[in-house]
């Protein structure tokens, strides 16, 4: 048996945060954990870039493998058979197969509701703005995560980028150029469907710790 543990940095950061009332991922939308690839069978079915929720036991078929990101804990979980409980504040992993854990950068949630509302930006961090790395790569998650088809990316009217969306997920297309550091742009959510209301973002673009964390990972939830 294997089971996540928190390091004493994260707790201070979290009671920190607590503090400050800003609300992690998990508590916000009783998400425990992000699922980020799959193969085999399991039970019940889950599916890359569907959250799993708090309390949930997934069962691995032999030979499955599955690969998540649990929120709280702020790692990347790859398990292969077995079962995985889920948590808020961690995950027990059962099997004879010891899984493979590495710290990933925790990644912040913007929450968005209507055409351009932003209903809050879910940060491990004090400041309030969202940014996004030079290449962004994010995933959609919440009620409406089904609904968008393309990526607008933008800047002082100039539309600078259109790209599908792989499902739920999306990653700056290889061969691009990179967004301008400190730099402000928009970002559109074109729905699948005319009548459906697109979601508009701004944003700024920054090296640092984005940069450094190279696919550094932004969840967007939009209701």
């Amino acid at each position: 048996m294997r089971t996540g543990r928190t390091a004493g940095r994260l707790t201070l950061g979290i009671a920190l945060l607590v503090l400050l009332g800003v609300t992690s991922r998990a508590d916000a939308q009783n998400a425990s954990a992000l699922v980020l690839e799959k193969t085999g069978a399991t039970v019940p079915e889950v599916q890359p870039y569907n959250e799993i929720a708090v309390g949930t036991t997934v069962s691995l078929q032999p030979g499955a493998r599955l690969v998540f990101l649990h929120y709280q804990t702020c790692r990347t979980v790859t398990a292969v058979g077995g079962t995985v409980a889920f948590g808020g504040l961690t995950y027990t992993v059962t099997g004879d197969s010891r899984p493979k854990e590495v710290r990933t950068p925790c990644p912040p949630t913007v929450r968005l509701r209507g055409q351009s509302e932003m209903a809050g930006v879910l940060m491990r961090s004090i400041s309030p703005e969202v940014k996004l790395s030079l290449s962004p790569t994010f995933v959609l998650v919440g009620a409406r995560a089904d609904d968008f088809a393309l990526v607008r990316v933008s800047q002082g009217g100039t539309k600078l980028l259109e790209a599908p969306l792989s499902g739920r997920a999306f990653r700056w297309p290889a061969g691009t150029a990179p967004l301008v550091a400190n730099t402000d742009y928009e970002l559109v959510l074109v729905p699948k469907v005319e009548d459906k209301t697109r979601i508009t973002l701004k944003f700024r673009a920054e090296t640092g710790n984005l940069a450094a964390a190279g696919d550094h990972l932004t969840l967007i939830s939009v209701d």
